[in-house]
């Protein structure tokens, strides 16, 4: 290796620490405002119920307040495993965690997805990643200005392509701008995989959106 390739993956390799950085601030965000502070309150509650002389007149209505409470931080820590890296993704790989991720994103907006006609080889850190980059680029910065997002995967001619088509009267092509896909650092964690990017006009007035990679390649950024 050349010393200015060694130069560029070291480059490369301190952007994706950098970009795991930003995501653990991230979720250590929601971890304290979604399931902190509410087992917080959930165990003042419970305190304040035990050193009680005796059960309130709406005990059984409070415990289900309760129960409920529990349900939810469960549902949140959920959310928040599955975004740290999705259990689907590694026992059934991409295709599975992209229709996963358009079924389970319905209430948010009207994602479908186009499963490949053929097997997808991809190395499994450069699933994580085109996997990630799409649920960011759907949820960060298409939610909840656009309706409807239509995902589809394929492999070609030993890459592989995923393509984000979206409408809605040429709004996702003023939100799809180069700035915000760059505050989401998509061109330098692409680099990660050895990948491309691709933004075009679509024919009916909205835009595509296409992520590549190679097709079962080891990748310049991938864990050891």
């Amino acid at each position: 290796m050349t010393s200015t390739s060694q130069i560029q993956v070291r480059a490369l390799l301190a952007r994706q620490q950098l970009l795991n950085q930003r995501q653990h601030k991230r979720l250590a965000r929601r971890i304290h405002d979604d399931i902190s502070q509410r087992m917080t309150l959930l165990a003042l509650q419970l305190s304040l119920a035990a050193t009680a002389d005796k059960p309130p007149a709406n005990w059984e209505t409070q415990c289900k307040e309760w129960a409920g409470m529990v349900m939810e931080l469960g549902q949140t820590v959920r959310a928040i495993t599955n975004e740290l890296q999705p259990r689907i993704l590694d026992e059934f790989g991409l295709a599975a965690a992209l229709r996963w991720f358009a079924q389970s994103s319905a209430g948010d907006i009207c994602c479908t997805f186009i499963a490949p006609k053929e097997e997808i080889t991809l190395a499994p850190f450069a699933a994580n990643e085109l996997f990630s980059m799409c649920r960011e680029i759907v949820m960060d910065l298409l939610v909840p200005a656009v309706a409807r997002v239509e995902i589809e995967l394929e492999q070609t001619n030993g890459m592989v392509h995923l393509y984000l088509r979206a409408n809605d009267n040429g709004l996702a092509r003023e939100l799809l701008t180069e700035k915000a896909l760059d505050d989401i650092a998509l061109h330098d964690r692409l680099l990660c995989v050895d990948g491309t990017l691709e933004l075009n006009e679509s024919a009916d007035g909205g835009c595509v959106l296409t992520l590549s990679a190679p097709a079962g390649r080891s990748m310049a950024c991938s864990p050891h």
